[in-house]
C-alpha cells in the first residue's frame, strides 16, 4: 500500500511538472503581451537612483558603498544584442566610507567623487567598450559576455530570451501569490530564472556570475511598482542584489548585497531609432589582453611585479619568498607566482601579505593559499577570509583551490594577523607591517615598510604621477591619511611603491602635501 501511495505521488509530481512545462509558452506569451514585448525591437528607459560598488565595502560586515545616480538612461536593441548605459554618478546623499567610485569594469577611481562623473557602458554582440569622460574609447572584450547576459536580465530581455530558448518551468507560492518560475540557459552556460506572477508580470530575474573571490556569485534584480506606460506594463522600481544569500547555495560571504537601484523612472520609449550600435574600429578587433608581467628591481632581493592595473612586490629572504598583494584573480596570481619562481629559484612562497579586503586586491588570494603560503592580513579580515576560502560552489569558472583543495588549509597554520604592527624577516632584511589609522576608504588597511631600503608599499592611498602627466592640484583625503600615518610612525621613507602605478619619490609626495597648507 505504501509503495502504491508513493507511486501515485510520483505520478502526480511528474504530471504536474509536465503540465507546467507544456504551459510555459502560454505563460511567456501572456507576460509578453502584458509587458508589450511581442512587437518590441528596442526599448529605452531613464530614471534616477543609486549604484553600489560591489566588493568595495568599508569593512566585511557592511553593505556595498553607494553612489547617487543623478541620471541613468539605458537603450537596448534586442535584435543586435546592443545595450548603451549612460549614467551620471555623484556622491551626494551617501556616506563617504568604502571604495570603488567607479563600479564599472575598466575604470579605477576612489573616494571622494568630486562633482559629477559620467559613465557610458556599451555592448554590441560580442564587442564591449566604455566611452570615458572626454570621449576616449576603451575596448573591454572581457566584459562582453556579462553585458550580453545583463540584457537578458531585464524584464523584456528575459521574456525575449526565454521565448527563443528551451525552457523549463515550475510553479510555487511566493509572497502570498502563485508564481511561475521559467528557466533557460543563456550564452551556453548561464542559468537564468524569471519569476512571473498571476498578473503576468516579471517580478524577479536571477542568475549566477563567476567571481574570483566568492565563486558562483548570485545576481538578481527585483521589479516592482508596475504601471501602465502607453498600453504596456513597466516596473517603476528596480532593485538589484549581488552576492546575496539565494537560499540554494552557500550564504554570501560578505554583508554586501545591494548593488543597483532605480527609484524613479522618468521616461520609457519603445522601438526607438538608433538603438543598434556601430562598433568602433578600435573595438572591433580588440583581443582580450594577455596577463603581462613587467618586473622592476627595487633593491637587492626586492622586485616590483607590474604590467597591469595592479602590482605585487616579491621579496627574497634566506630560505623563502614573501609576496605582497594578490590582486584581481587567479590568472594574475599564477603569472606573478611564475615570475617569483624565476626571480628566486628553489625557494617556496611562504607568506602572502594582503593590504586590505577589497575584491580587486583579494581576487588572487586563494591561489597563494593553494600554493601553500600563509596569509598575513589585519586581524579584522581573518573571519571573512576563512569564509572566502570556504565559498562556493565554483562551477562556472573553477579555480585551482576548488578543483584541488589543499588538505592543510582547514586545519593548518595559514593565517598570521596584524593589529597595529607586525615585523617579519631574517638576517637578510626586516619588513614592518603597520595598520593605517583614520582611513575612510577601508578598515584594516596595512602598509609595508622596508627600513633598510627606505621605501613603503601602499595600496589605494597615493599613486605617484606618471612622467608627463598632470600633477594633482591638491591632495585627496587618502593622501592626507597616508602622510599623517607616515609622520605618526616616524618612518624614514625615500620612495613610495604603490600597488597601482609606478614608484615615486617621497619628495614629490611631500610637495603635494604642501599644497594643502
Amino acid at each position: 500500500m505504501a509503495q502504491l501511495a508513493g507511486l501515485i505521488v510520483a505520478v502526480m509530481v511528474l504530471t504536474a511538472g509536465s503540465v507546467v512545462a507544456q504551459d510555459a509558452r502560454g505563460v511567456l506569451q501572456a507576460a509578453a503581451e502584458t509587458l508589450g514585448v511581442t512587437n518590441m525591437t528596442s526599448i529605452q528607459y531613464s530614471g534616477t537612483g543609486w549604484i553600489g560598488a560591489v566588493g568595495q565595502n568599508f569593512s566585511p560586515d557592511q553593505d556595498w558603498p553607494r553612489f547617487e545616480l543623478a541620471s541613468y538612461t539605458r537603450t537596448i536593441d534586442f535584435g543586435t544584442s546592443s545595450s548603451k548605459e549612460e549614467m551620471v554618478i555623484r556622491e551626494d546623499g551617501y556616506p563617504t566610507r568604502g571604495g570603488g567610485a567607479a563600479p564599472v569594469l575598466g575604470e579605477r577611481r576612489g573616494w571622494p567623487v568630486r562633482g559629477e562623473r559620467r559613465r557610458t557602458l556599451l555592448v554590441s554582440g560580442t564587442r564591449a567598450w566604455n566611452v570615458l569622460e572626454g570621449g576616449a574609447v576603451l575596448p573591454l572584450p572581457a566584459a562582453s559576455e556579462q553585458r550580453m547576459l545583463e540584457i537578458l536580465l531585464t524584464p523584456h530581455g528575459f521574456l525575449k530570451g526565454a521565448m527563443s530558448s528551451n525552457v523549463t518551468a515550475v510553479t510555487r507560492n511566493e509572497y502570498g501569490g502563485r508564481v511561475t518560475v521559467i528557466s533557460f540557459m543563456a550564452l551556453g552556460r548561464f542559468r537564468v530564472n524569471g519569476t512571473i506572477t498571476e498578473q503576468n508580470l516579471v517580478e524577479r530575474v536571477q542568475t549566477w556570475l563567476p567571481n574570483p573571490v566568492v565563486g558562483d556569485m548570485y545576481y538578481e534584480t527585483v521589479y516592482t511598482d508596475y504601471q501602465d506606460i502607453g498600453g504596456m506594463q513597466f516596473p517603476m522600481r528596480w532593485h538589484q542584489h549581488k552576492d546575496f544569500d539565494d537560499g540554494a547555495h552557500e550564504p554570501n560571504v560578505s554583508a554586501g548585497q545591494h548593488s543597483f537601484g532605480l527609484e524613479t523612472i522618468t521616461d520609457v520609449r519603445v522601438n526607438v531609432s538608433g538603438a543598434a550600435l556601430t562598433v568602433p574600429d578600435s573595438v572591433q578587433n580588440a583581443p582580450v589582453p594577455p596577463v603581462r608581467v613587467e618586473t622592476e628591481q627595487l633593491a637587492d632581493g626586492v622586485w616590483l611585479v607590474a604590467g597591469g592595473s595592479h602590482n605585487s612586490v616579491v621579496v627574497e629572504f634566506s630560505d623563502y619568498i614573501t609576496v605582497i598583494e594578490a590582486p584581481l584573480n587567479e590568472e594574475r596570481s599564477l603569472a606573478v607566482i611564475e615570475e617569483a619562481m624565476k626571480l628566486v629559484p628553489n625557494k617556496p612562497i611562504r607568506f602572502i601579505v594582503n593590504t586590505h579586503h577589497h575584491w580587486d586586491h583579494l581576487g588572487g588570494l586563494r591561489t597563494y593559499v593553494h600554493e601553500g603560503a600563509t596569509v598575513i592580513t589585519h586581524e579584522g579580515n581573518r573571519p571573512y577570509y576563512q569564509e572566502v576560502l570556504r565559498a562556493g560552489p565554483w562551477l562556472l569558472e573553477p579555480d585551482r583551490f576548488s578543483l584541488y583543495p589543499p588538505e592543510e588549509w582547514s586545519e593548518g597554520y595559514i593565517f598570521e594577523t596584524v593589529r597595529e604592527k607586525y615585523i617579519f624577516g631574517d638576517e637578510t632584511r626586516f619588513v614592518e607591517l603597520h595598520h593605517v589609522q583614520g582611513l575612510n576608504h577601508v578598515a584594516g588597511m596595512l602598509i609595508a615598510y622596508f627600513p633598510k631600503e627606505q621605501f613603503v608599499v601602499e595600496a589605494d592611498l597615493y599613486t605617484p604621477p606618471a612622467p608627463g602627466t598632470q600633477v594633482p592640484d591638491a591632495p585627496n583625503s587618502r593622501n592626507r591619511i597616508l602622510y599623517q600615518n607616515l609622520q605618526r610612525l616616524n618612518l624614514n621613507v625615500e620612495t613610495i611603491v604603490p600597488i597601482h602605478g609606478r614608484p615615486g619619490p617621497m619628495s614629490a609626495f611631500v610637495e603635494l602635501m604642501t599644497k594643502a597648507q
